[in-house]
């Protein structure tokens, strides 16, 4: 009954065909489906187009999800093959475009716009449709015209919201002081000199989201190499990461970051480092447009928001007032029914009328990538990056499209030179010179996809070797304990009394939750382990890979060795620390301790929170300046920590203990305090009637009764070391370095974010066996200790 009960259920959820409409009656009502992502502009307005669309088109029904979230949800619908009418998630588009699910809008932009006087693709921003037009046949729909010479080019994606990438500054600071905006980058370093002279730090960047710092780096690159050098940097060209003009670029980057950015900066989160800057503690900061809509209603009495574009170089080659900036993409899907596309591309044509985005402009406060929208759309506070767009001949893109090759050098290459780049740990040379060559492995790995380098093949060896091990001795150990069983049973005698449970009857018990079990466990379990032996981006065919992705892990991968490291190292140390800590405050309060009632309901208040509660509160009291933590051990006279940066890198799994002090001691307190009151009294009686002291009753008395529950919650913290995930990705905002990834952040990144469903799931498959054999190792060891004794 119950496998028939989820068939059903999933017969139920999954949707049936669409039945063509009589051609006597009405046309049935279209629903259009669409995610939207609402992170920086909230979705009211979204909303509100959706609802007068419905209105101006009653044949259509527009369900609009807006969610901060929306890209998870987004993937797995469409790794599951459930896709959207429509969405601005972060897929991996060039595979969907490149596999047909993504519908050409190049015939519908040469029709009319919403108003119907003008061609709709002449009502965009110069350029911004140039960034989702493919030119090359191998990247394109094959069903697209870009193979006939005489259609135009497809273009893929539809911008609307237009962040402009900006250095914002409180112009009332600035006139106060006598500072110009500068135009090159020698007279902004002149300018932050100026400012700290005057004791204030020039600039506050986030460190924990450090790629904001990438917009410098972008905006000194493009200004060096011009349109073509930036395209041939992001196709992963030869020689584009070494060049002289990156590395110059990639000066004044670490010059910026080494020297004039507010103490503490590594550990700055976005909001961080944005308050301290309308705070008045820093001169400047960097951020998209979207940061006026975000600071309305913050921003102090008197403080007169400005933006300036970025400087540029004395010899640089692009003209100084082209602007970086990041359109929001729509991308509509073809789902084989042209009423439904077509429904879709109406509703985008609305979108995009004149009316929607002059409201946008004004509600959001933010520009749009159309020339509808007019300065006077915006608010004071915009008025500056309104004048940069009016100037602007052009624009480059912070972000363009990439394949998922490009991805997994982006997200994590990048990512850790970057952080060694703006501490000062490596030279910009250095910096060009990593990225240089994980570019070439990339494009090594393009002509011989099997490719694997031996890089740690000892510490494989090892690895593995103490695997087989314990798995020899849990084997051996298990028929060593069959043995005892039997010998033990043979010199009873038959003693049982209930007799064995009939077959039917044991079915009866057990059937239907095993019945479930299977299908939603064991089941999915299985067919995830075999995706580990396949190369697949969730989106594609999936091809057979055989061991590839388990030797590319264990032989060539660095983070995947800095995950394992990082996990031994939550695995070990909280125990370490936790179960004394817990093991002295529940013998305090068994003692009697006053206040210990009070102390109980203290020290398990932090298991009511849940992870991720409490790591968001760990967030704010690690804050560099005004955390709780740092101003505590300011006050106390501990100077050096002024500005002390928590979150860094370097200091974040030292950072950890503290947090897993406080959320794990109260629930091992608990198991230990109820272990020591099932303890009979008269032990304690009879010791202190032999003169034993409250110390020799712990350690001969507590210690020994209590020795299980000791090593039960010592397991618990072990396999929750080997599964930590959620503490470690909030912390680092969801981007960890190499040396900060743990086996867990590292699958979801490289499932997610780089799109190797199979290398992922291989991840997973080392979790479990880790997992398995470290949990079947310790309770054969107890069950060895519990027959010895």
């Amino acid at each position: 009954m119950p496998l028939f009960f989820v068939v059903g259920c999933l017969c139920l959820a999954a949707p049936g065909p669409r039945l063509a409409a009589d051609s006597g009656n009405p046309p049935a009502r279209v629903t259009l489906d669409i995610p939207v992502l609402v992170a920086g502009y909230g979705s009211a307005f979204f909303e509100q187009a959706a609802r007068e669309f419905e209105t101006l088109r009653p044949d259509v029904n527009v369900r609009l999800q807006g969610n901060p979230r929306i890209n998870d949800q987004v993937r797995i619908r469409v790794m599951a093959g459930d896709y959207p009418d429509a969405t601005d998630a972060v897929l991996l588009y060039p595979n969907l475009i490149r596999a047909g699910h993504i519908l050409d809008l190049a015939p519908y932009l040469d029709g009319p716009n919403w108003e119907g006087d003008a061609r709709w693709r002449d009502t965009f921003l110069p350029g911004v449709l140039d960034r989702w037009t493919i030119t090359d046949a191998s990247s394109a729909n094959p069903k697209s015209g870009i193979l006939n010479p005489q259609s135009p080019a497809p273009i893929y994606g539809l911008p609307f919201a237009h962040a402009v990438w900006t250095i914002f500054y409180d112009k009332k600071r600035f006139r106060e002081n006598g500072w110009e905006v500068p135009r090159t980058w020698d007279e902004f370093f002149t300018l932050c000199d100026r400012i700290q002279a005057k004791g204030i730090a020039p600039v506050a960047l986030p460190g924990v989201v450090m790629r904001y710092g990438d917009a410098f780096l972008r905006a000194a690159h493009y200004n060096l190499v011009g349109a073509d050098g930036y395209r041939a940097y992001n196709e992963l060209a030869p020689g584009t990461r070494n060049d002289p003009r990156f590395i110059r670029a990639a000066e004044v980057t670490q010059r910026l970051t080494t020297h004039y950015l507010i103490k503490g900066w590594e550990g700055m989160t976005h909001t961080a480092a944005q308050l301290a800057f309308i705070n008045g503690q820093a001169a400047m900061t960097v951020s998209a447009s979207w940061f006026v809509n975000e600071m309305r209603g913050k921003l102090p009495a008197g403080f007169e928001l400005g933006a300036m574009n970025f400087p540029v170089f004395a010899d640089g080659i692009t003209d100084p007032a082209t602007l970086q900036t990041q359109s929001a993409y729509y991308f509509l899907f073809a789902n084989g029914d042209p009423v439904r596309e077509r429904a879709a591309v109406d509703f985008f044509r609305y979108l995009t009328s004149r009316t929607c985005a002059q409201r946008f402009a004004r509600t959001i406060d933010s520009p749009v990538a159309l020339r509808a929208v007019r300065p006077s759309d915006y608010s004071a506070a915009m008025h500056d990056t309104a004048e940069l767009l009016a100037r602007s001949p052009g624009s480059f893109d912070a972000a363009p499209p990439a394949s998922a090759a490009q991805l997994a050098l982006i997200n994590q290459a990048m990512t850790d030179a970057r952080y060694r780049l703006m501490t000062g740990r490596i030279t910009p040379q250095e910096f060009g010179e990593k990225l240089e060559a994980a570019a070439a492995s990339e494009r090594a790995r393009r002509a011989d996809p099997d490719r694997v380098e031996n890089n740690h093949g000892v510490a494989t060896a090892v690895l593995l070797l103490v695997l087989a091990g314990l798995v020899a001795w849990i084997g051996w150990m298990a028929m060593q304990g069959r043995k005892q069983s039997s010998a033990a049973a043979q010199s009873a005698g038959s003693s049982e009394h209930l007799g064995r449970l009939r077959g039917g009857l044991a079915v009866g018990f057990v059937g239907p939750a095993l019945v479930l079990f299977g299908a939603l466990v064991i089941l999915p379990g299985l067919v995830s382990f075999a995706w580990a032996f396949t190369r697949w981006d969730g989106l594609g065919a999936q091809t057979w890979a055989g061991l590839f992705n388990f030797k590319w892990l264990l032989l060539e991968s660095d983070v995947f060795w800095f995950a394992l490291k990082n996990n031994l190292y939550l695995m070990i140390v909280p125990a370490l620390v936790v179960v004394p800590a817990a093991l002295f405050f529940a013998t305090l309060i068994h003692r009697g301790v006053w206040g210990a009632g009070v102390f109980r309901v203290v020290f398990l208040f932090p298991n009511m929170l849940g992870g991720i509660a409490a790591t968001l509160l760990w967030m704010s009291a690690y804050a560099p300046r005004g955390g709780l933590v740092n101003t505590a051990l300011v006050k106390l006279g501990f100077t050096g920590f002024d500005g002390f940066a928590w979150l860094a890198q370097g200091h974040l799994y030292a950072a950890l203990i503290p947090i897993y002090l406080w959320m794990a001691c109260g629930f091992n307190l608990v198991l230990y305090l109820a272990a020591m009151e099932g303890i009979p009294a008269d032990f304690y009686e009879a010791a202190e009637l032999e003169g034993a002291s409250k110390a020799r009753q712990f350690f001969t008395i507590t210690l020994p009764l209590i020795r299980e529950v000791l090593v039960i919650s010592a397991v618990f913290l072990v396999i929750g070391g080997l599964n930590a995930f959620e503490m470690i990705w909030l912390l680092t905002s969801q981007d960890p370095a190499s040396g900060s990834h743990t086996l867990s952040t590292l699958m979801v990144s490289t499932m997610f974010q780089e799109f190797q469903i199979g290398r992922a799931t291989a991840i997973a498959v080392v979790m479990f066996g880790l997992v398995l054999v470290g949990s079947a190792a310790v309770m054969r060891a107890l069950k060895r200790d519990a027959v010895e004794m």
